[in-house]
């Protein structure tokens, strides 16, 4: 019977310890990600940085514009010049798929992480776009016949073309530009160098 009671005894402690473990693992995460919320967008301090660098990505690589890949079955799109197109579209087995890497909303023209204070307002997380094969239809004819590939079936309208889908979020760094001297600023220092040579003509015919 004591034995029993012992055996039970060692089970409640380590469910116990698993319980925790896990609340701390939740606490953790949750702070993570609250941290993420609240200051993707704006200037980290120091022991922030650490804390995402360390704990993020499990000593993995951080993006300074985080990224979300997804898997999207668009119905249209806009090709290499701008135009709008129809997808191809048939049965569960036939349906076009694309993987897209986008910026994740709350970053999206927001200062990017982990850049030099002196850099961290000039820069901001921007959608960045690549081109991916697709089934297309568009209701321009000569766009058709300037692509290569033929149509899935003989007669149809569709055709082999390229459709734009997200491909990842890059950081961008704009420089600051030099304020330039104002017109009138120089117009105005140039008026009293010809009023001093003026003044200069007057008096030398009094001093001889």
């Amino acid at each position: 019977m004591r034995i029993a009671n012992n055996i039970i005894f060692i089970a409640v402690v380590s469910l116990a310890a698993c319980i925790e473990g896990w609340q701390r693992g939740t606490r953790s995460m949750n702070s993570n990600e609250t941290l993420y919320e609240d200051e993707s967008h704006e200037r980290l301090k120091l022991k922030q940085r650490e804390f995402l660098l360390t704990k993020e990505m499990d000593g993995q690589p951080v993006e300074c514009c985080p990224s979300i890949s997804e898997m999207t079955e668009p119905l249209g799109g806009k090709d290499e010049n701008g135009d709008i197109v129809q997808l191809y579209s048939g049965d569960h087995m036939t349906k076009q798929r694309f993987y897209e890497l986008s910026c994740r909303q709350e970053v999206v023209d927001k200062p990017c992480r982990f850049l030099d204070n002196k850099l961290h307002n000039q820069s901001k997380c921007v959608q960045k776009y690549s081109f991916s094969y697709a089934i297309i239809k568009t209701n321009h004819e000569h766009l058709r016949h300037e692509h290569h590939g033929n149509s899935p079936s003989s007669g149809s309208n569709w055709y082999l073309g390229y459709i734009r889908v997200r491909s990842g979020c890059a950081c961008e760094v704009t420089p600051r530009t030099k304020r330039k001297r104002s017109s009138h600023r120089k117009n105005r220092k140039g008026g009293n160098h010809g009023g001093n040579h003026h003044k200069k003509a007057y008096e030398d015919p009094l001093k001889t």
